[in-house]
């Protein structure tokens, strides 16, 4: 009987593997989220809050003021750090009682890589860690479609005409402006990337929502 079930689990495994591949980026993310993320969602959570009981009682961390993800961009070496520094000094009152946090997520290409960072990117939201998500503008409609970001409108933040980055949810068939994109954002001097490929929105997820707001108007139209 072992046999029978570790050979299905293997074939399975291999199954899941190969269909993977053969998928884009945009198509991974869907089908993740789709089927996995009860399983992605439950075993993460186990872990982060073992490991978060653990790293609390060595070295309690700062209280996030909000988390910032990067989803496959590269800014260079050392630009969460940098960002982070930026978004404490315009934001923060006091960097000993929260702070900004900025996440990098980038897989290098590599299929594995790629699932992973869409698991941990998952689990992050749901424990609330994560606030805003910066990406491609390709990839921003496929959150959107996902229901990953909540309205702009409902989170009362009134994105310039020109700057919206308008979608349909899964839940939601009504077109709506989800996500800002980056143009004349602080990020383009910084950083010198072509900031109008990319856009940001709040996760629906998000329990800072004031802050985010905050950071959101930082990074996009302040």
């Amino acid at each position: 009987m072992w046999h029978k079930i570790k050979d299905y689990f293997k074939e399975h495994s291999r199954t899941e593997k190969k269909k993977l591949k053969e998928m884009t980026l945009k198509e991974k993310i869907g089908y993740i989220w789709e089927y996995y993320r009860m399983h992605i969602i439950g075993a993460v959570i186990v872990v982060i809050v073992a490991g978060s009981i653990i790293n609390g009682i060595m070295n309690p961390p700062v209280p996030a003021y909000a988390g910032v993800a990067f989803y496959e961009i590269y800014l260079g070496e050392n630009f969460e750090d940098i960002l982070s520094r930026m978004m404490n000094e315009a934001l923060v009152e006091d960097t000993e009682l929260e702070q900004v946090y900025v996440h990098s997520f980038l897989s290098g290409g590599d299929p594995s890589a790629e699932m992973a960072l869409a698991q941990k990117l998952m689990a992050m939201l749901v424990v609330n860690e994560l606030d805003l998500i910066v990406a491609e503008l390709e990839m921003i409609e496929n959150f959107i479609t996902e229901d990953i970001f909540m309205p702009l409108a409902e989170a009362g933040f009134d994105v310039p005409e020109a700057l919206a980055v308008y979608g349909v949810s899964n839940e939601n068939p009504e077109r709506l402006a989800y996500a800002v994109n980056l143009g004349e954002s602080v990020l383009r001097d910084h950083f010198r990337i072509n900031t109008e490929a990319l856009a940001i929105g709040i996760a629906v997820t998000t329990t800072r929502l004031d802050n985010a707001v905050a950071a959101l108007g930082f990074l996009t139209i302040e």
